[in-house]
This record gives structure tokens, C-alpha cells and sequence, in this order.
């Protein structure tokens, strides 16, 4: 008993680092992910750019053009910006596979060209319609470096270096705060933010760069509910209606993920009285967000040649049904892509690295469903409201992008990218501990020690993450790449 008791209490000691283990981690791989990235290679990253020095400048809401939305934006960064995009299409041009395509490779001598280029405080008016309408506050990490760059003098890549590593540091410090906070989910909150695909875009300069840290958070506060077997105290139910209602301004179907602030009540029901606090928690966050979206709802829509949202509502009226199926095959599809490739991917249009590292973050994502301890949702009630609150976002995802991004009345759907995914991960797991009857018979018998080695196996996984942008990008060693990178310190 002794040595079973002492067992015990090492595992303790184990979770109880989590936070630490996961804060340095992290801070190492998107620090170093922030220089080693070319600039504007990151999802939309020049598009996030132009919007948030806009908003730097007081414009909340962007001018409407004939060319679409956008504003007045330095044309000494726009030019910076368009000389490494002249770089990066031509290669994507010649990818067989627009979703397994291969970058690079950045040379030194193609990227110096653009190393001293400057803020020139002259501007020029810029479109960007797929960031236009996305709301401040996520933006506000960015928005600061770009700020202080400006007034500092410093290159554009220097700035873009600043407004990156102030995200990072955002990023990570909500998934610092989620894993603090959280109580018996650690190994599942970990798990989804050690993903390489998160701490990527963790080290980029966009609005996707904190969700996964809010998703964390939110769950975590409905953790120590669960828990404990009771409902939200009054700072937990602040936290997670913050964190949602952020997320859900940017995204707007994750607006159905909030519907989790009701899940203690449905688990206790003792009573209609705990169903108003969460009432108006879920309240604040659908208004804010219903009327941010209200507010930019006169702003083009971003959309591509294929695309066009009013011939595709027509279809949607005429054939429903149709309809439904082609969204609902769409989101399959997405689901098996987010396995297949979403676990980790880098890239404006989600480069894949080896088949191969997906495949063992899959089966480490399972180990986790399966060996990680904490608590569950016991109710039929609660697991049909949480399967609401994963499913819906995913649906309304897909229909977003069907309208779009599909051509009218396609049997399928396009541009539903792996990172769309990211924020429904927590509840994911949740769900699915919380449906599998056999779980706690095989937890009975499985030694403690497997779900540490799942958790090793994934952060050795995550390191790998430097390799990966310096061959994707550079074909050059990791070290000569941040090397290089780093070398623009000297040309502020």
C-alpha cells in the first residue's frame, strides 16, 4: 500500500506540472516559429496585416469599394508584403495537389531584397475583404506591434516579428491559464494545444491565433464544474462566457459552442433558478455577436471565381434537401481531412508535411479519448446538449462555406480549412470520453503510465515543428533559417 500511495501521489506530481511543462514548451517552439516563418507565408497573413493597422488607425469598421473592402494602408509594407506573395504563387501554381502542395525554396538572396524595407508614411488603398469584417479584439496583440514598429522606425519584417511574438505570448498564456485552472482534464486540454497546427498559428499575426487558447480556457471552467458536480460559480461562468462569446465574434457558427454554459444545469437539474445565469451569459454572447456581424453585414463578401452566395441561396430555397446533403457530405469529408491532414499543417493554404505525422497524432488523439482520466458528462440530456454544442459549429462551418466558397449547387463543399476545427477540439474529446460505456472498465486495468507516453510521443511530435518550416519553406537546415531570420535585428 505504501508504494501504491507513493505511486499515486508521483502522478499527481506529474499532472500538477502540466501547466509549466506545456508553458515552456510552447513558448520555445512559436518563438522560434515566429522568426522562422517567412513573413506573410502565414494563413492570410498579409490580409490579418492590412486589418489590423487599420484598426490601428480608429477604422472599425473598413470602406466599401468597387474593388471590395479595405482601407488606406502604408505602402511601404503593402509593397513588402506583395513582393513575398509574387514569391510564394508561382509555386503553388505549379502543386499538383492544391491541398499537398509543396513551398520554397526562400532564398537568401530572394529574401534580402525585402529585409530593409520600410514603413514609407505614405499610404495607398488596399482591399481585403476576407478579414474586413472580423471584429478588434483578437486583433489587439497585433495591432500593438505593428503599432510600436511604426512609431519605432523599424522594417516591416521587424514589425511583423514584433506583432507575431505578441501574439505567441497571448496564445500562450491563455493555454498556460486553461491548463492552471482546468481540474482533471489537463492531458486533454495538452493534447489539443500541443497540436503542431495550433502552436503554429499560435506564432502568427491573426485572429486564429488565440481561439485554441479561449476553446481551452472555456473548457476548463466547465471542468471545474463537472467536477465538483455543481454549477458555474459567478467567475467561471464570466470566464467562459468571455472566451466563448470572443471566439464566437470571430467565427460566428461557433456561436452554438457557447450553448455549454448550460450543461451543470442540465447535468443537476435541481431547479429553474440555475438555468438563469447561464441564460444570460449565452444571451450576452449571441447579442454581441449578432450585432458586431449586424454592423459589417453592408461589407462585400469574400468569395472566390467559383463561388456566388446569392445564386446559392437560390438552390438552397429550391432544394433543400440537396441542399442538406452536400453539407452534410461536406462536413464528413472535413472531418476525415481533419485527421487526415489538420493535425499538422503549416501554411497559407495548410501545407502538408509527411503523411506519416498525422497519422501518429491521430492514434495519440485516441489514446487520449481513451487513457486520460477526468470527468465525464453522465446524463443523456447533457451528452446530447455537448453533442449539440460540437456539432452545430462544425454544420455551420461547412454551410458557411458552402455558400461562399462552393460553386452553386455543387454535391460537395470547398474551402472548409483543418484550423476551422481547432476551437470544437476540447468538447470533442469530452463528448467522446463521455460516450463510451467501456471506457471506465479498460481505465481500471490500464497502467497509469500510457497516457504519459501518449503525451511524450506528442510534444516529440510538436518539436519537430522548426525542422518542418525551414525544410518546407527554405530547404535549408533549421539553424541557417533562424540564423537568417534573425539577422534582420540589425537592419531595424
Amino acid at each position: 500500500m505504501p508504494s501504491q500511495s507513493r505511486k499515486e501521489n508521483a502522478w499527481e506530481q506529474v499532472e500538477r506540472r502540466l501547466p509549466e511543462v506545456y508553458l515552456a514548451l510552447a513558448l520555445v517552439l512559436t518563438l522560434l516559429l515566429c522568426w522562422m516563418t517567412p513573413p506573410f507565408f502565414a494563413p492570410d497573413e498579409a490580409d490579418h496585416m492590412a486589418r489590423e493597422i487599420s484598426l490601428t488607425r480608429g477604422h472599425l469598421i473598413e470602406r466599401e469599394s468597387p474593388a471590395g473592402a479595405g482601407d488606406d494602408i502604408d505602402d511601404g509594407v503593402v509593397h513588402v508584403a506583395d513582393m513575398m506573395e509574387n514569391m510564394r504563387v508561382p509555386w503553388e501554381k505549379r502543386a499538383r495537389d492544391p491541398l499537398d502542395r509543396s513551398y520554397g525554396p526562400v532564398t537568401d538572396s530572394l529574401q534580402l531584397r525585402q529585409v530593409s524595407g520600410r514603413w514609407s508614411g505614405h499610404t495607398i488603398f488596399e482591399t481585403f475583404d476576407n478579414t474586413a469584417v472580423y471584429p478588434p479584439l483578437l486583433y489587439l496583440p497585433a495591432m500593438a506591434g505593428w503599432k510600436i514598429g511604426e512609431a519605432a522606425g523599424w522594417t516591416v519584417f521587424a514589425s511583423l516579428h514584433l506583432a507575431r511574438i505578441l501574439c505567441a505570448l497571448c496564445a500562450v498564456g491563455l493555454g498556460w491559464l486553461a491548463l492552471r485552472f482546468c481540474v482533471g482534464i489537463r492531458w486533454v486540454l495538452l493534447a489539443g494545444l500541443l497540436l503542431p497546427s495550433v502552436l503554429y498559428l499560435n506564432a502568427t499575426c491573426s485572429q486564429d491565433a488565440p481561439i485554441p487558447g479561449l476553446a481551452a480556457l472555456a473548457v476548463a471552467m466547465l471542468s471545474r464544474a463537472l467536477v465538483g458536480k455543481r454549477g458555474f460559480t459567478r467567475a467561471e461562468l464570466t470566464v467562459a462566457a468571455i472566451a466563448l462569446g470572443l471566439i464566437a465574434l470571430a467565427r460566428p457558427p461557433y456561436a452554438a459552442m457557447a450553448l455549454m454554459v448550460f450543461l451543470p444545469a442540465v447535468e443537476l437539474r435541481d431547479g429553474w433558478r440555475r438555468w438563469i445565469a447561464p441564460s444570460v451569459a449565452f444571451a450576452a454572447a449571441a447579442a454581441a455577436t449578432a450585432f458586431w456581424w449586424h454592423l459589417v453585414s453592408g461589407l462585400a463578401i469574400a468569395t472566390n471565381d467559383f463561388g456566388d452566395v446569392d445564386e446559392q441561396r437560390i438552390f438552397l430555397h429550391a432544394h433543400p434537401l440537396a441542399g442538406a446533403i452536400a453539407v452534410l457530405r461536406g462536413t464528413a469529408y472535413a472531418g476525415y481531412d481533419f485527421l487526415h491532414r489538420g493535425l499538422y499543417v503549416i501554411g497559407l493554404n495548410d501545407l502538408l508535411p509527411h503523411h506519416g505525422a498525422a497519422a501518429v497524432l491521430t492514434i495519440c488523439l485516441l489514446g487520449i479519448v481513451v487513457a486520460a482520466r477526468g470527468p465525464v458528462v453522465e446524463s443523456w440530456r447533457g451528452r446530447a446538449l455537448l453533442a449539440v454544442c460540437v456539432a452545430a459549429p462544425l454544420v455551420g462551418v461547412t454551410l458557411a462555406e458552402y455558400l461562399i466558397w462552393s460553386p452553386p449547387g455543387g454535391a460537395t463543399v470547398m474551402g472548409v480549412m483543418p484550423r476551422y476545427w481547432q476551437a470544437a477540439m476540447p468538447l470533442g474529446i469530452l463528448l467522446l470520453q463521455s460516450c463510451l460505456p467501456w471506457r471506465s472498465r479498460l481505465l481500471a486495468v490500464m497502467p497509469r503510465e500510457t497516457i504519459m507516453y501518449v503525451g511524450v510521443v506528442m510534444m516529440l511530435v510538436a518539436c519537430t515543428l522548426p525542422w518542418m518550416v525551414a525544410h518546407a519553406y527554405y530547404r535549408e537546415g533549421a539553424w541557417h533559417v533562424l540564423m537568417l531570420n534573425l539577422g534582420y535585428l540589425t537592419a531595424r
